[in-house]
């Protein structure tokens, strides 16, 4: 509803208005291509672009001039694989990167190949911004050991110095869920 004075021209009270309503429209149009983008999606193709699960923090980290990027044996997410010995690996042929957290999560990606990258990339632009987190969501998609354990077993998980409460009483509960009575 719009007002308007007596003495105001209308011609340009509607000119004012129309000018109003296409700024407005702008501006949401703006929002929703920025949204889109933050999520992925190529507005002027209509197709997906690709956005890291990691934070831009770790992907901003950048490697030391002294450093070069190791040569990562490769995890291609087979149920032959073990995801322990992967991600022993991975630290130790990844040397002193390892010490820091945000490197030693961007280059990651870096050992995954086959279903393991493919289900990197699948995972939520930016949700990823501690290790515990991505070595949790990894442990999650590919462990394929035994299916239970015993109590004696489950009376051993102890918490990392590293992981938080929630990781560690999630990690706890699944490994409950697999525990025979």
């Amino acid at each position: 509803m719009i007002f308007v004075d007596r003495n105001d021209n209308a011609d340009e009270v509607v000119r004012n208005v129309q000018q109003q309503n296409i700024e407005r429209h702008n501006n949401i149009a703006n929002l929703d291509k920025n949204i889109m983008a933050q999520n992925g999606l190529n507005i002027g193709l209509h197709r997906p672009n690709f956005v890291s699960p990691l934070s831009e923090l770790v992907l901003q980290s950048e490697l030391p001039r002294v450093y070069k990027i190791p040569k990562f044996t490769k995890f291609a997410g087979d149920t032959s694989e073990s995801i322990v010995k992967h991600i022993t690996r991975y630290l130790t042929e990844a040397g002193d990167l390892a010490n820091d957290e945000n490197l030693r999560l961007k280059f990651f990606p870096n050992s995954l190949t086959k279903n393991a990258f493919t289900w990197f990339t699948t995972l939520a632009p930016h949700s990823i911004k501690h290790w515990t987190e991505l070595e949790w969501l990894f442990h999650e998609k590919f462990y394929m050991g035994q299916s239970k354990i015993s109590p004696k077993e489950l009376a051993s998980v102890k918490r990392s110095s590293t992981e938080s409460i929630d990781d560690y009483l999630n990690r706890f509960r699944l490994l409950k869920a697999r525990c025979f009575t």
